[in-house]
């Protein structure tokens, strides 16, 4: 699925043209994106009637991405689990770990169920998936991108 020409497309679609610095500096969020869910897929699980795919960076699974998509296969919401070591600051490189997600600001209903899945590693069962090397079981830092919101 991950490596379908057409998932790539929905991804860039759904991001847009986005540079951030999650896994390297100044880099395509789509690239990033794809580039975290390339690795070793977990199992699926559901979020109500949605369906969350993840799977860790190659060679790297400290960090971890995940696709949210609806019963039809459209694209929710997708988050990359990274540290911060692509940032100028690289003091905190591996020490802590960043979650961004990209979701509508229209799916509100939706939102919160899914962003706190996310932010959680989806409950049972999951929740070493986000909280690797987190002593507290989840996330340091978050953030929630409308990717529809200027960029």
């Amino acid at each position: 699925m991950i490596t379908a020409p057409a998932f790539t497309a929905a991804v860039r679609r759904f991001i847009g043209k986005r540079k951030a610095s999650y896994l390297y500096a100044n880099g395509d969020v789509t690239d990033q994106q794809i580039e975290v869910l390339h690795g070793p897929p977990d199992e699926p699980t559901r979020i109500g009637a949605l369906y969350r795919f993840t799977a860790c960076r190659a060679h790297s699974c400290p960090e971890k991405g995940a696709a949210v998509l609806d019963p039809a296969g459209k694209i929710v919401a997708l988050a990359i689990l990274y540290s911060p070591c692509a940032t100028a600051d690289t003091r905190d490189c591996n020490r802590r770990e960043d979650l961004v997600v990209f979701m509508r600001e229209r799916e509100r209903l939706q939102r919160v169920e899914v962003v706190a899945n996310l932010r959680l590693g989806g409950g049972a069962g999951g929740g070493e998936l986000y909280a690797a090397g987190s002593a507290e079981g989840a996330v340091q830092g978050m953030q929630v991108i409308d990717p529809a919101a200027a960029r």
